[in-house]
């Protein structure tokens, strides 16, 4: 691996000049003491110092400069939000007690679809922009750092967690115990001894330079058995060897002759080209040289990098041009149980699921609506343990998220489960929270087929049954109670079931009736019986 350093960037940020940045880095390495709001109920805000940690690409806070009490990961921020919009926020705002100022913001992170946040308060307006513009360059930055610099960076990550005395050096019981939690099994201590350099020691522990190089015969171990098939290039072949008889170092010219013959990397034909590259992907200027060069084992991992990924990276982007085709001949990203945090029985519904979705890209989600108080739907998987949640708020995180990531169109699929009365007041809050976003008439009358995801951007189209042309429905009286329980006078897509009160059969479904019971097993349910 390239001797790099921890502090090295990808390259000139458009709105920060050097100056701006040093002094940036230098400000958040300092650190400031912020007020935490913890997500436990239990745990009142408390003054913490913060700081980031530019050698690992880390946050970590404290309660004193001994003991550190959390961390975070800068590659896993998915987004950073400034006001009070938080669950942890939100529980103190009519306690007198605590004082919520405006310089608030959010940390989202984490590395699954339900994220944890991290919710902040700072002191001036000043200390919060800071926060916030650094951790969105510093994320943005380490995401697009190439491979080796990334693996070093967690490599001096998992070595300082194993360093708390903070020494330079960690033992072999503390090594063992760390490739264990990265699930590699150690037989014994003598296996961990054999594959470490020889080097000498001090007092038996491991330094960082023997760790990264245990690392690396660990991995290369690993994938020197990769098929030659597979690989195809004669360049690749000394390479399957152990590290001990890899005496092929490829240099710029054999890494060129990959990439055209066995990559079919058309831009590798210009030599420039090839040499910026791996100055770029290796980032250490010993080797910035007119012949760089690769180690085996940078070899290797390149292979298996994002850098050599199959994807056309400049298929990011959607091309603007390809957008002006009817929108039913487009692959549309969409959500089912958009709500839902987990399984479909007994999980949390959430607003942040749906803010999740939209930030991620989807432009199509589902609501579940349900009659609920106040004459207003509530959103859930009806008839389970999942949790419900306003039909109000859920408009609103919409409004706040739906074009954040994408200009083009949200469409929102109902599954209507509301009374007649509870449809019209939905019908009321769509127009009233969405405004000249939410479409209502047809963008162009003449048109053949259906607008173009072009002519619909920034809007959001309901999708919704209608009523059966010329169905009679009856509709529920506005003084009618909501209950939990009741499943009665339920509607479906529009359509309202009419129950008789002394068989319990429901009419009105297209393809027949279905008896309604009281369950014998579950005391207080029913039994649906088809036919």
């Amino acid at each position: 691996m390239a001797g790099t350093s921890g502090f090295l960037s990808n390259g000139p940020v458009p709105w920060m000049d050097d100056t701006e940045m040093n002094n940036l880095y230098r400000d958040l390495e300092l650190g400031t003491v912020m007020t935490l709001f913890y997500s436990k109920k239990s745990q009142r805000p408390e003054r913490r110092t913060f700081q980031v940690k530019l050698e690992t690409r880390t946050i970590i806070w404290t309660r004193s400069t001994d003991k550190i009490e959390g961390e975070i990961d800068i590659r896993e921020i998915k987004e950073i939000r400034p006001g009070q919009k938080s669950r942890d926020f939100e529980r103190y705002v009519e306690d007198s007690a605590v004082r919520l100022d405006n310089f608030c913001f959010v940390i989202l992170y984490g590395t699954e679809f339900r994220l944890k946040s991290l919710s902040l308060a700072a002191t001036s307006d000043e200390e919060m922009s800071m926060w916030v513009k650094g951790l969105k360059w510093l994320r943005d930055d380490t995401l697009k750092s190439p491979t080796p610099l990334q693996i070093e960076r967690w490599l001096r990550k998992q070595f300082y967690a194993a360093d708390r005395n903070r020494e330079d050096r960690i033992s072999y019981k503390d090594l063992k115990n760390m490739l264990s939690q990265v699930n590699y099994k150690v037989p014994n201590m003598r296996f961990i001894k054999d594959k470490l350099p020889d080097s000498e020691t001090r007092n038996g522990d491991v330094t960082f330079s023997q760790f990264a190089q245990l690392y690396r015969n660990l991995m290369f171990d690993a994938q020197k058995n990769v098929s030659a098939d597979i690989l195809c290039a004669p360049i690749a072949l000394p390479l399957l060897r152990s590290p001990a008889e890899a005496h092929f170092i490829p240099h710029l010219c054999d890494f060129q002759s990959f990439l055209v013959e066995c990559q079919k990397e058309l831009w590798a034909s210009d030599n420039n080209k090839v040499q910026e590259f791996m100055f770029s992907y290796l980032k250490d200027p010993l080797r910035e040289v007119e012949d760089p060069y690769f180690h085996p084992e940078e070899f290797l991992t390149y292979l298996f990098s994002k850098e050599n990924t199959i994807w056309d990276s400049s298929l990011d982007m959607v091309c603007a041009e390809n957008m002006n085709n009817p929108l039913s001949h487009y692959w549309i990203s969409s959500s089912h149980n958009t709500y839902l945090t987990g399984d479909q029985f007994a999980s949390e519904s959430s607003l942040e699921a749906y803010a999740r979705c939209l930030r991620m890209g989807c432009r199509c989600i589902e609501l579940d609506c349900w009659d609920g108080p106040d004459s207003m739907p509530v959103i859930y998987h009806g008839h389970t343990l999942t949790t419900k949640i306003k039909f109000n708020d859920v408009l609103n995180t919409i409004k706040d998220h739906a074009f954040v990531t994408s200009e083009y169109p949200i469409i929102l699929s109902i599954e209507d489960h509301c009374s007649i009365v509870q449809q019209r007041n939905m019908a009321t809050q769509f127009k009233k929270v969405f405004g000249d976003m939410l479409l209502t008439k047809a963008v162009d009358m003449a048109a053949d087929g259906l607008p173009s995801p072009n002519q619909l951007k920034k809007k959001i189209l309901i999708k919704h049954k209608k009523l059966a042309e010329g169905s009679a429905y009856e509709e529920v009286p506005t003084a009618t109670p909501y209950s939990e329980n009741d499943i009665s006078n339920s509607i479906k897509n529009g359509i309202l079931y009419l129950e008789d009160p002394i068989n319990h059969v429901k009419t009105g479904a297209p393809d027949g009736s279905f008896l309604v019971r009281e369950s014998e097993t579950f005391v207080g349910d029913y039994t649906l019986s088809f036919w």
